[in-house]
């Protein structure tokens, strides 16, 4: 029987949880310094707010200060990759494709195929569902975009990934077959067991 979307947003929320206390745990022990950084992207908003500066010299401002911040945090943003990857494409790769969510909830991902579940399969629904496209892209985005163009690349990207969640949601309260952009794009779906 297929997951009905209140199991899965559950299961999705309780993972989250799981996933920000490991995150909040980690950036107490790792924590950049960017509080200059901010401070200086608040001078810059004043000076725009009062008509100091263009909105054109605003925005070049601010993405430069953008790819700054992100750049003091690459490492954690690293991590963050690291910890996604660990907790929703290897934990369930190597258990019957349930994280604890979705072990909760009793409901886990399944091969279309009725195969066994293939780690490209994990990997690429959580590359749209899980935001790690966005991430991977941010880290690459900070190593190699200029900082002029920087802040509407990100911006963009950000978008988009909102909008995959949001085409995936409605998939699945509209589906008959409940599935999502990522399930579709993974040959995967979600499952109920008992």
């Amino acid at each position: 029987m297929r997951a009905t979307l209140t199991l899965r947003a559950a299961a999705w929320i309780v993972d989250l949880i799981i996933v920000l206390v490991i995150l909040f745990f980690i950036g107490l022990i790792y924590k950049p310094d960017i509080s200059g950084l901010v401070s200086a992207m608040d001078l810059i908003t004043v000076s725009y707010a009062e008509g100091s500066i263009s909105f054109s010299d605003y925005i070049l401002s601010l993405s430069e200060y953008y790819k700054k911040m992100d750049e003091a945090n690459i490492v954690l943003n690293v991590i963050n990759v690291i910890v996604l990857l660990g907790y929703f494409v290897f934990l369930p790769y190597f258990n019957n494709g349930k994280t604890l969510g979705k072990m909760f909830n009793k409901i886990e991902v399944k091969a279309q195929s009725n195969q066994e579940l293939a780690f490209w399969q994990l990997l690429f629904r959580n590359l749209i569902i899980n935001g790690l496209f966005y991430l991977i892209m941010v880290i690459f985005c900070t190593l190699i975009i200029p900082s002029e163009i920087y802040f509407v690349i990100i911006t963009c990207l950000g978008i988009i990934q909102i909008i995959l969640i949001l085409i995936s949601v409605l998939m699945v309260i509209y589906r008959k077959d409940r599935k999502a952009l990522h399930d579709m794009f993974s040959k995967s779906w979600v499952a109920c067991y008992k």
